[in-house]
């Protein structure tokens, strides 16, 4: 009998390169997370014409993303704790939805999304990206959570971001961000985790919510944050910021 294999799984401490399949178009979902897999990434990914679902986290695979032929079709991509490199030119495709490359070695900047991009999941945490957050990061009208923590991102928070009345989770922590916290922060009603901390941040903090709900770690270690849940601002910033 001709099975048509729709889903994998499989998590036993393989090792090596990533594995063939033999009948690879009816393939949907895969699940090759936590192994020893090294290598042969790229083809494996380009030979799944099916693929929507791949998750292939906690490995040991080594790879230049920027050269990643992905599957037309997929939609999720959970390729978190590898030893990726290069640029995200690739992998942030007008057909994503759900992106996670966190705790990598990926370099560059983030790229300029486009209009009608589905992504609402985009974890670039714990990597060495570098650049500004792009003003056209409000193309992602669909967008519920994003973290580009522990990078190197440099500019200012895009008050755009506001815009994201489904954002549930935002953490900019551990960069080099500088300015103020937009006052369309306000606007976004649905989060729920927000994190500023650790950047070079200064001026009052927006007041009210959801702003107000987040705790003082979730804005310490900045140059001069100031306002609740923070200390007061001194007179002289209050006149600076022209209050």
């Amino acid at each position: 009998m001709d099975v048509k294999l729709t889903e994998a799984t499989l998590g036993c401490k393989l090792r090596g390169a990533l594995p063939n399949f033999s009948k690879p178009d009816s393939l949907a979902t895969l699940d090759l997370s936590d192994n020893y897999f090294t290598t042969g990434i790229s083809s494996f990914l380009a030979n799944m014409a099916s693929l929507r679902t791949a998750k292939i986290s906690n490995n040991l695979i080594k790879a230049d993303v920027s050269k990643m032929r992905l599957p037309g079709q997929i939609s999720a991509l959970d390729l978190h704790s590898n030893r990726l490199f290069g640029s995200l030119s690739r992998i942030l495709s007008r057909y994503m939805e759900v992106v996670d490359v966190s705790n990598n070695q990926i370099s560059g900047r983030i790229p300029e999304f486009v209009v009608g991009m589905k992504l609402k999941v985009l974890n670039l945490a714990s990597n060495k990206i570098s650049g500004h957050i792009p003003d056209s990061v409000s193309n992602l009208a669909k967008l519920e959570k994003i973290d580009i923590s522990r990078n190197q991102i440099t500019g200012t928070i895009p008050a755009s971001l506001g815009t994201f009345l489904q954002l549930h989770w935002l953490d900019l922590s551990i960069n080099r961000l500088t300015g103020r916290i937009p006052d369309s922060l306000l606007g976004v009603k649905a989060l729920r985790h927000a994190s500023f901390r650790a950047n070079r941040l200064c001026g009052k903090i927006p007041q009210g919510k959801p702003l107000n709900i987040f705790p003082p770690v979730a804005y310490a270690h900045n140059l001069c944050l100031c306002g609740k849940p923070l200390p007061p601002c001194k007179s002289k910033m209050k006149r600076k910021m022209g209050q």
